[in-house]
């Protein structure tokens, strides 16, 4: 359990935030500021759902008890969304016609990583796979939008330079912005503490948020 633990820690915002903006990069150097902004916006949406969600549980028990969601997974978002999208592009560098091959191989394995990862250590499995749904949605939704645009080759150097940005950010601590979530959730809804277990888990067990 700690293994997956451990792993499941490398789709936290430690990691997934700076290969996010790898990809901007990347899109501002070989597609157009235009393109950046549209992944940059659709990265906000799928974070703001995610964000939203937490801070409506953590200030005020709001979550979807039919679902047993109390929180949707930003480690199981990340996965689905940033990494789908980076191997896509890497693949698109090797040839064009690998790219549907990258969105289903892209999406199949963060899936399993969400399930088999962040849902046994991070979050309970229905929250993970509310975050896969949001992430993979996300990641759909701007690979079909880059079918209509030009993407030219990574410069080398480009190329290069952002894979080792992205190498740097995993052999660093890992972090997560619960921390300011609570705050924010706290403030806004003037509770004393932030709602870590929703009301329906009788188990005893803390929500793992």
């Amino acid at each position: 359990m700690e293994s997956k633990l451990y792993i499941a820690q490398y789709a936290g915002i430690t990691v997934m935030l700076p290969a996010a903006l790898v990809v901007a990069g990347w899109l501002w150097c070989t597609a157009s500021r235009k393109l950046a902004l549209l992944w940059l916006s659709v990265l906000s949406v799928a974070y703001t759902v995610v964000g939203l969600s937490k801070v409506l549980f953590k200030g005020w028990g709001i979550g979807l008890e039919s679902l047993d969601i109390a929180v949707i997974s930003g480690h199981a978002m990340n996965a689905c969304l940033v990494s789908t999208v980076v191997l896509s592009l890497l693949l698109r560098q090797l040839d064009q016609r690998l790219r549907w091959l990258a969105l289903g191989g892209g999406l199949l394995s963060t899936w399993w990583f969400s399930v088999q990862y962040v849902g046994q250590t991070i979050h309970p499995l229905s929250e993970a796979i509310a975050g896969a749904v949001v992430g993979s949605a996300a990641a759909c939704v701007f690979l079909f939008r880059l079918e209509k645009r030009q993407i030219r080759k990574m410069p080398l150097p480009v190329l290069v330079v952002g894979i080792a940005v992205i190498m740097l950010s995993t052999s660093i601590p890992k972090y997560t912005a619960e921390g300011v979530l609570n705050s924010v959730a706290v403030t806004l809804s003037g509770a004393e503490k932030a709602f870590m277990q929703p009301h329906w888990r009788t188990s005893g067990e803390a929500t793992r948020l």
